[in-house]
């Protein structure tokens, strides 16, 4: 049995918690230690111990370093659009990075606690509120992205409102010929005959 030395003071706070002629040195201490276990055990109580907070590696990088997860949205939606309307998760994901890589930052290379590249996170952020707003599907098999009508009319919506090419372009503004002085009328778009 261990033996145990206490101060003075120690012991005269110790007796107030013994019943005189009852209490041993052992029980005394078993009583106050019953009482503080019943308190460390109650939800509210002041003394019960703080659990470590975890540890967090220190980010790399800041905000500024990657893509934000709002500008993942038109790229997967068109890509998936270019791809018939709907792909395997394994299928579309070289597709998006392709077109995302002059975009992507140095931050959306590193790896997050999955494993996968942060750019690839945020897509996967992306797809579940562009499911949210219902411009996927959200009955699709797991692993297949797959656009809805709302998604497919979206990206068909984009399409009409830019021209396909430059020639596109140019046929749609108007002529600078003779009438370039703004004094009359401009002319227009016209059709180029070939």
């Amino acid at each position: 049995m261990p033996v145990i030395r206490i101060s003075n003071e120690t012991m005269e706070r110790l007796k107030k918690w013994a019943e005189p002629l009852e209490d041993t040195t052992e029980t005394a201490f078993v009583k106050v230690l019953d009482t503080a276990e019943k308190t460390l055990d109650s939800p509210r109580s002041p003394l019960r111990p703080k659990k470590p907070e975890a540890v967090r590696p220190p980010r790399q990088g800041n905000k500024q370093d990657k893509l934000p997860e709002m500008e993942f949205r038109r790229p997967l939606l068109e890509a998936l659009y270019e791809m018939g309307g709907k792909a395997r998760v394994n299928e579309l994901r070289p597709v998006l990075e392709k077109r995302l890589a002059p975009r992507l930052r140095s931050g959306d290379y590193e790896p997050v606690s999955t494993g996968d590249p942060r750019w690839w996170n945020a897509a996967c952020w992306a797809r579940n509120g562009l499911k949210t707003d219902g411009y996927l599907r959200s009955d699709s098999p797991r692993g297949l992205w797959e656009l809805s009508e709302k998604g497919m009319h979206q990206v068909e919506a984009w399409s009409a409102k830019e021209p396909e090419s430059f020639i596109d372009h140019l046929l749609a503004m108007p002529s600078a010929g003779e009438d370039s002085d703004f004094d009359h009328p401009r002319s227009g778009p016209r059709r180029l005959e070939i």
